[in-house]
């Protein structure tokens, strides 16, 4: 062990009291003895006799003798305290030492050089010695096994990174399957003219435009759909604002409250149908929603004309019995509830097709009213569409003209029946040309496209042309008003009208008297029709009654003329009688004739005549249909020849006394 301290630790020394320089002197000076100016020499001198006398100390001179012992006293107990705590560190190191260089002496001889000679004389080199007490279980055998188990992780590790690969890469595989199969389904919709675009709100999803542009703003912005991806890789079409059903217009006459025709509804196309089957099946459900919404506006401006609307149907009365009603039906299962109803004419049909053309025809005006920078104000809302409107018109219009088809028809027949074969009725319909479609260089446009089928729309018409006789002509032309009013016109002329259906020359549709062989058209004098132009005839019914009128007058005109001729006389002539037009002489003879309808609705041509016989009055009644004439065989002309020659005549059908 070692002996004695190799350390020699003094205190730090410490500097005298004295002012280091002039400053740290001045403010000792400034701070003892009230400053420079109680400073005095004689008061220094008296100062430094006393302290050499030891009879006045200094101010604050024992007070900084006894913080001066203090810290002595403290620095000394300090010193030893250190000097002991190192003293026992070197100890421990030195025993330390030995100890390990005396415990290696007896496997190394170097140990030697850093062993104390006082402990090698005292016990001696290699007496000391350190065995293991525990042999240690890693063998061979065990670092092998650990070396295998080591390899064997090592392998499941690549073998498991080898399944990972390969699984991923099959998932890679199959989700490229499933990526082709959906893009293949949106290039074929894209294909098919649809818009594909991102959706508004979700601009990382894919979305299929299926709607109109010039649809009303409720449908507009309702009319896209996501295309999002099945499991399977097929597109799911989300139909969340239009509805995942599909939805048709249906329209259905009764009759008494009984079906007898009615339009079909398509089946629903099933989910696993292409996605352009879909698209397109979710355009026609917009479409007659849309359709449904407008009809609806229509019908409650229509109450004058018997549409009454509720939650679920639109129902126009067009008459006590018949309803025509507008449903907006779920297409499900195929219906079959009305398969048995057989209507030849197919009218519902009709009328389903063509309230999606008149919406259709909206769609246009309302892209060409944008296009051409014919807005509406800002805060004004669109009128309604005129689709019922126009329904409601047509039906009127084919109505009339039908009736007026079969009267002309119906008295043609029964003119000849009576003899009168002379008489002829041709009619036309429409549509008849109008002037900015009938010279070859009106240039064609989107804007002519449209007046046209507007005109073929609202103005649909027919002409009627009657020959009674070859000088007594009747022509009419029907024409049906929707906007702002439905109304029918009915211009009755006594000459044709021009050919280029312009009714805005008033002068070219004036009654002319004057035919193409300038022979006078006797109805200008006798029964004149009203202005073609300012005062036509509102409906079907007054028509036929001017007509039934003027065929009459002319009649007689006719008959009149044709006896007075035959029979040789001047005093035959016809005239309005108190009970209608007739032939009449100067004897008190009297032909009445009549035109009217039976019980059937079938028309009767009449001739009541009635002659002086002495002081006793003589009648004789002949009548005429289309389907049969007078039972002996007479002519409208010979009946009124007998009625003429005043003498007794055989009773035939309907004769009285």
């Amino acid at each position: 062990m070692a002996s004695g301290s190799p350390f020699s630790l003094r205190p730090w020394p410490i500097g005298d009291k004295k002012p280091k320089n002039l400053g740290e002197f001045i403010a000792r000076i400034s701070v003892q003895s009230g400053g420079f100016r109680n400073v005095t020499e004689a008061k220094l001198r008296e100062e430094i006799a006393a302290q050499e006398d030891g009879r006045v100390e200094t101010e604050g001179s024992s007070d900084e003798e006894e913080d001066e012992d203090a810290e002595l006293k403290s620095v000394v107990v300090a010193r030893e305290e250190f000097l002991k705590n190192i003293e026992i560190a070197h100890q421990s190191a030195m025993v330390s030492l030995d100890f390990v260089s005396l415990l290696l002496t007896k496997q190394d001889p170097r140990a030697l050089n850093t062993l104390s000679p006082e402990l090698r004389e005292l016990v001696g080199i290699g007496t000391l010695g350190a065995s293991k007490l525990n042999e240690s279980n890693i063998t061979e055998e065990r670092r092998q096994d650990d070396i295998a188990v080591a390899t064997g992780w090592r392998l499941m590790g690549v073998n498991n990174m080898v399944d990972s690969v390969v699984a991923a890469a099959e998932k890679l595989e199959k989700e490229m399957q499933l990526e082709t199969k959906y893009w293949a389904d949106v290039l074929a919709v894209s294909e098919n003219d649809w818009a594909i675009c991102a959706m508004p709100q979700e601009k990382h999803t894919l979305g299929v435009r299926f709607g109109f542009a010039e649809s009303a703003p409720e449908f507009r912005n309702s009319s896209i759909a996501p295309l999002k991806r099945n499991d399977d890789g097929t597109v799911h079409l989300g139909l969340a604002r239009v509805g995942a059903g599909s939805q048709r217009i249906r329209v259905t006459l009764k009759k008494n409250g009984i079906i007898v025709d009615q339009s079909p509804l398509p089946g629903r196309i099933p989910d696993e149908a292409p996605l352009q089957d879909r698209v397109r099946e979710a355009r026609n459900t917009a479409f007659h929603q849309e359709l449904w919404y407008e009809l609806n506006r229509e019908a409650r401006t229509l109450l004058s004309s018997d549409v009454y609307s509720d939650s679920s149907s639109i129902t126009w009365k067009q008459d006590s019995e018949t309803d025509l009603i507008f449903t907006l039906e779920d297409l499900g299962e195929p219906d079959n509830a009305n398969e048995r109803i057989l209507s030849t004419h197919c009218s519902c049909t009709a009328y389903y097709i063509y309230v999606q053309f008149l919406l259709f025809q909206g769609h246009r005006q309302n892209y060409y009213r944008r296009t051409t920078m014919a807005q509406l104000p800002p805060n004004r809302m669109p009128p309604p569409y005129a689709i019922l409107r126009a329904v409601i018109a047509s039906n009127e219009y084919f109505q009339d003209c039908k009736a007026m088809t079969d009267f002309l028809d119906d008295l043609v027949f029964t003119l000849k029946r009576a003899g009168i074969s002379t008489a002829t009725c041709k009619s036309t319909t429409q549509p008849l040309a109008p002037t900015l479609l009938q010279s070859n260089l009106t240039r064609r446009n989107a804007k002519t496209e449209l007046n046209f089928i507007n005109y073929l729309v609202g103005r649909l018409e027919s002409a009627f042309e009657l020959a009674i006789t070859p000088e007594a002509k009747v022509f009419v032309r029907a024409r049906v008003v929707v906007v702002p009013y439905i109304q029918m016109h009915f211009f009755i002329s006594l000459t044709p009208f021009p050919q280029n259906n312009n009714n805005n020359n008033p002068e070219s549709n004036k009654n002319d008297t004057s035919m193409n062989e300038g022979v006078k058209n006797p109805l200008a004098d006798l029964y004149p029709p009203t202005d073609a132009i300012r005062e036509p005839y509102s409906s079907a019914k007054d028509a036929i009654y001017f007509i039934q009128q003027a065929t009459i007058r002319a009649l007689a005109h006719k008959l009149a003329e044709a006896t007075a001729e035959k029979l040789g006389r001047d005093d035959i002539y016809w005239t309005e009688t108190v009970n209608g037009p007739g032939v009449v002489d100067g004897d008190d003879g009297e032909a009445r004739i009549g035109l009217k309808e039976d019980n059937d609705g079938r028309l009767i041509l009449s001739l009541d005549g009635r002659w002086q016989e002495g002081k006793r009055t003589s009648r004789s009644l002949s009548t005429w249909k289309a389907d049969r004439g007078d039972e002996k065989g007479d002519s409208i002309a010979d009946a009124v020849l007998r009625v003429m020659q005043t003498y007794p005549q055989p009773q035939g059908e309907g004769a009285a006394d």
